[in-house]
């Protein structure tokens, strides 16, 4: 690892290395205060004060091609600060700040299991900078939920394209693109993030729905209720397949037929369905 980490955005727009202007900026905003407001949190172990900044400055070089990409790294503000900052922290700030925006939108996106190592590796690299001079894991977790409740905003910025002018944000923990330290955002995950309602975003499964109809300019598909026979909701298509004149989806409105759909749900916490993504479909 190194002080460095790298946020993609990557489908529709970015195929053609653009993005929507106020969104991107969004996003940047967004992940400056998530950044700031954890590292201050995370290594002096409080709630930073109103507008402070931590002594070290995110920087990003130019996009690269091909996506819209961004690889930043941490700064002193000043050198003459440098000395105060320990070595642990500047050296190690790549791996502290992947780690923590992927706990925090894995936490409000859904996906709180995914979270979970990322809780844990952050315990071990903050025990290390204050050796080892920390509350309980319990009362951590505690401080650090209350961490969370404040940086809900900037994680909504954060995936501002997401599902508007890009399809997913990929996380590194490095500039190298081979890393293993990678997180994906996708669209379901963006969603719960930015509702009002905690949402948990179920693994992909396969189910058979019977198709009623579809709403082609926004991508949605009206199906049976996969809970509740005779009830329709209408489902979020992801698949690509889905913009060819004549899909699998049409083909299965005109016969009124159903589908055996690869598909992700996003569920309220007392189980009651809110969201279907369907990622591909083949005929029954």
């Amino acid at each position: 690892m190194d002080s460095g980490f790298a946020l993609k955005y990557d489908g529709l727009d970015t195929r053609n290395h653009v993005i929507e202007m106020r969104r991107f900026g969004e996003a940047l905003i967004g992940t400056d205060k998530v950044v700031n407001f954890g590292l201050v949190a995370l290594l002096e172990y409080r709630m930073p004060k109103r507008g402070e900044r931590f002594p070290l400055v995110i920087k990003a070089k130019e996009p690269k091609e091909g996506s819209v990409e961004l690889v930043a790294f941490v700064q002193p503000v000043v050198a003459s600060i440098l000395p105060l900052v320990p070595e642990i922290i500047y050296n190690g700030a790549g791996e502290i700040i992947w780690r923590w925006i992927s706990w925090v939108l894995n936490m409000t996106g859904g996906r709180e299991k995914e979270a979970g190592p990322h809780f844990k590796a952050l315990m071990t690299l903050t025990k290390e900078i204050h050796r080892g001079h920390l509350e309980s894991e319990d009362k951590t977790r505690d401080f650090m939920l209350e961490v969370l409740d404040r940086v809900k905003p900037g994680a909504k910025g954060m995936v501002a394209p997401i599902g508007m002018s890009a399809d997913e944000l990929i996380i590194r923990g490095s500039e190298n693109e081979t890393t293993e330290f990678k997180t994906l955002i996708d669209v379901p995950m963006a969603n719960a993030i930015r509702s009002k309602d905690k949402l948990i975003v179920g693994d992909m499964e396969k189910m058979d729905v019977k198709v009623d109809g579809l709403i082609h300019h926004n991508k949605q598909l009206k199906i049976e209720h996969p809970d509740i026979p005779g009830k329709y909701i209408t489902a979020i298509v992801k698949d690509p397949m889905f913009e060819e004149s004549d899909n699998v989806y049409t083909k299965a409105v005109a016969t009124k037929g159903t589908l055996e759909i690869s598909v992700k749900p996003s569920r309220k916490v007392d189980g009651t369905l809110h969201a279907l993504y369907i990622m591909d479909a083949i005929s029954k």
